[in-house]
């Protein structure tokens, strides 16, 4: 059924559609069955809670109410189990009991004060129905907000000239800021922060012990005493106005220990590494190896750290690299848990610990420098590791999900692979790789000259990945550069072979070298926020293609663009890319990830003249956005990507393995994969012998997607849950297609956007298992590009 344009009555019908699916797959909120609640007594059936006042928009309100939620007195909670999808079964519900209802108020004001609420009230009100014999009772609290106490000033009192500077220098990365609410968090955090800026200045043993929070209320206007009328009508009006709108000032102040050590700056004076620790083991141990880590080529140097241990499992090399402490350093609880982080990333020990000792000697006299010993306890891991998998598909008759419609059936895929992982190469934490994986693909369907092949496709690869706990030459130097952390080098090669029954032949061999690295983040206070870079200086890929059938090559001379894209290729360049993630500080449950990624290829390596015949020019730009927003039981999703390559010189297009497709299971759900696009293109008819992937230069596609929780079917076990989702999208060549020019349906046109993008909406369902996730989406599709020239796309599902 076609229609001339998408109205209103058809958008209402369909969120109508899916709004009723979703409230029918969450109706076991009508079914609340308590099950041994207490006889001939009032018991608790239900809690509600209503906040009035408060300037909170929608999600801030929502987490209000899950705090609030959370003061309930533990015998006003009620614990419901979810059974069978559409049952709440509520166990053992309590006895209403007055007195818990008020704890469980009280405890809400509290919970409000920690938010900075100090004029809060909570009520609550108790209803009693009878049903069936059951006295159910519902409470509702109602909790009024009343105004926020803002913070006026912010001060810090140490008494002593090197905290005081400490803390005035660093001012600017305070959580307390004039104007917001005083917040049981954000004075906790300055507390931490301050804590954490000694202890990284050498105040080792200092803690939260030796500050306090003291804070200012009083109002300046009911404490002045004057005898000018107009001057006591304009204090009262001050006052008037401070009643209405509350004020404190804050000082955070040194509350001077009695152990004055706390107040001292510790230097590190010995530093013993236990690389292969075993319970029990000391630094007096003498069945423990010694070796001494001085610099390089120096033996009358300093020795920088001592090395214990049974056998010797790693070079010291790599043990100083993890190493972000030196012997005669001020004492720093950063670089203390850096060090522990970077021994933990290494990937070779599962357990690693460092053990803080004081020197006795550095006390023997009151005013001599303090010094610590740090005793760094690392347990090995497995060296070796392996791993298998299966994987299956199936698809069932189709036009648009495979290479040609001819070859189109009930297709059933089949692929294994299995890895060796060696995580210890050279002593050194180095990562080394092998996987191998073959797949196969079976059709059961005669093709359209009733030709049976059972065998579609089949395919063998192997691949090597080796991965550098370190930067590698020429980027060695800045492997310890305090600006960057987790760097890694990597060297990836593959090799494979693909065999396409009545099509063609493809060797392919993809070699790659590059660096990996996390940039540091400013002033996170989420250590979820991340800066993220990658650089491959040297990515090169190699398809050849040969053996191809007469039938696959009258499918390339009836189109001579897609000659251009399925030739033996070359591709020789590099790339960039960077990943962000941003979480909302005041709002933790909301994260911004953003991607690019930038890739060439003969415009550098070209120039030498190696393998010109070959050799395949252009730039590629890929952008992505994914913003999220999580509940307890729902989440948001919005995702947008657009990417584009453009050929150079004398190519038309881009290389078949560098090109774009949509489709799929994680694209455009209502196609499946290379079945959407190109541009306008009209689909091929089914049992036609005619080249049907679909893929192009530009992309662009955005996904909308919302989450929810239907029932726990096994609790804390497997948890059913659904998705809603509209995709948008489709891929386009950059040039034009057509052998003797004109209008080009395949091709990007700005004009054409909107008739062209492909329109998809459905449901899913996931069946999560924590370890494992069985997915099942259901797309239609209402705008189709392919029927662009009627009603610009626009079908119903049919």
């Amino acid at each position: 059924m076609h229609f001339k344009k998408p109205d209103s009555v058809f958008f209402y019908k369909l969120t109508a559609c899916f709004l009723i699916c979703s409230i029918l797959l969450s109706a076991c909120s009508w079914f609340n069955i308590p099950r041994k609640y207490p006889k001939d007594k009032p018991f608790v059936f239900k809690n509600s809670i209503d906040v009035k006042g408060g300037n909170f928009n929608k999600e801030e309100r929502a987490m209000l109410l899950q705090r609030l939620n959370a003061q309930l007195d533990d015998s006003s909670r009620i614990n419901t189990k979810d059974s069978w999808i559409i049952f709440h079964f509520i166990e053992k519900p309590p006895a209403y009991d007055s007195a818990s209802a008020g704890q469980s108020a009280r405890n809400m004001v509290a919970s409000m004060r920690h938010l900075g609420y100090y004029n809060s009230k909570a009520e609550y009100k108790a209803d009693t129905i009878e049903t069936n014999g059951q006295k159910r009772v519902h409470v509702s609290y109602r909790v009024e907000t009343g105004k926020p106490t803002l913070i006026d000033t912010m001060s810090y009192i140490m008494r002593r000239p090197d905290l005081q500077q400490l803390a005035i220098e660093n001012i600017n990365e305070s959580y307390i800021r004039k104007g917001n609410p005083v917040t049981k968090a954000a004075v906790l955090g300055e507390i931490n922060r301050i804590v954490n800026l000694y202890r990284n200045n050498g105040y080792y043993k200092f803690s939260s012990e030796e500050l306090i929070m003291r804070g200012d209320t009083t109002v300046a206007a009911l404490t002045t005493i004057t005898e000018d009328i107009f001057e006591q009508l304009q204090l009262l009006e001050q006052a008037k106005i401070a009643r209405d709108s509350p004020t404190i000032k804050l000082a955070l102040v040194l509350n001077t220990p009695s152990d004055s050590s706390k107040l001292k700056k510790y230097y590190i004076n010995d530093i013993y590494v236990f690389p292969d620790y075993r319970s029990g083991d000391q630094v007096s141990d003498p069945n423990l190896l010694t070796s001494y880590a001085r610099k390089r080529d120096c033996d009358t140097c300093r020795i920088n750290f001592y090395v214990k241990y049974h056998r010797k499992l790693f070079r010291t090399g790599f043990l100083r690299r993890n190493l972000y402490m030196r012997k005669g350093d001020l004492y720093s609880q950063e670089n203390y848990y850096k060090t522990l982080n970077s021994f933990s990333r290494a990937g070779v020990w599962q357990s690693t610990n460092i053990q803080v000792l004081e020197r006795k000697d550095s006390l023997a006299y009151k005013d001599s420098i303090r010094k610590v010993d740090l005793l760094v306890q690392l347990i090995p891991g497995k060296r070796f590791g392996y791993e298998a998998g299966i994987e299956a598909s199936y698809s069932a008759q189709s036009n648009s999900n495979n290479v040609t419609a001819a070859n189109a059936g009930n297709l059933l895929g089949l692929s294994g692979n299995i890895t060796f992982t060696d995580r210890n190469l050279r002593k050194e934490g180095i990562t080394m790789s092998h996987t191998l994986r073959a797949g196969i693909e079976l059709n059961f369907k005669p093709d359209s000259n009733n030709r049976k092949n059972i065998i579609n496709s089949n395919e063998v690869s192997y691949s090597n990945t080796i991965v550098f706990p370190r930067f590698i030459f020429p980027l060695k130097n800045l492997t310890n550069d305090s600006r960057l952390s987790n760097t890694k080098s990597f060297i990836n090669s593959k090799v494979g072979f693909i065999n396409r029954i009545n099509l063609f032949n493809l060797q392919s061999f993809n070699f790659a070298i590059g660096y990996d690295y996390n940039q540091r983040v400013k002033r996170s206070n989420d250590p979820r926020n991340s800066k993220r870079w990658v650089c491959k200086p040297l990515n090169m890929e190699f398809a050849r293609l040969y053996n191809e059938t007469d039938s696959f090559r009258k499918t390339l001379e009836e189109n001579p663009f897609l000659r251009y894209s399925f030739n033996t290729s070359l591709v020789a360049g590099s790339s960039i890319s960077y990943q962000s993630l941003h979480v909302n500080s005041r709002h933790p449950n909301r994260s911004h990830s953003f991607k690019v990624n930038l890739e060439e290829s003969g415009m550098l390596w070209g120039r030498f003249g190696f393998f010109e015949k070959y050799m395949r020019q252009f730039g590629k730009l890929d952008l992505e956005y994914v913003y999220s927003s999580t509940r307890p039981k729902s989440a948001f999703v919005f995702r947008i990507f657009g990417g584009a390559g453009i050929a150079a010189k004398s190519d038309t297009t881009l290389p078949f393995f560098k090109q774009y497709f949509g489709g799929g299971s994680g694209s455009m759900r209502g196609w499946p994969v290379r079945g959407i696009g190109r541009g306008a293109q009209p689909l091929t008819p089914y049992g036609q012998n005619k080249f049907n992937d679909r893929t192009g230069d530009i992309q662009l596609e955005s996904n909308i997607e919302y989450r929810y929780t239907i029932a726990q079917i096994i609790p804390n076990s497997v948890i059913l849950r659904g998705a809603l989702f509209i995709d948008m999208g489709n891929v386009w060549n950059a040039r034009n297609s057509k052998p003797g020019g004109g209008t080009d349906s395949a091709q990007f046109q700005f004009r054409n956007i909107y008739k062209q993008l492909g329109i998809a909406a459905g449901t899913g369902f996931r069946l999560d298992f924590h370890s494992v996730v069985l997915r099942l989406d259901l797309g239609f599709r209402f705008k189709r590009p392919e029927l662009s020239d009627v009603n610009d796309g626009w079908k119903i599902p049919s």
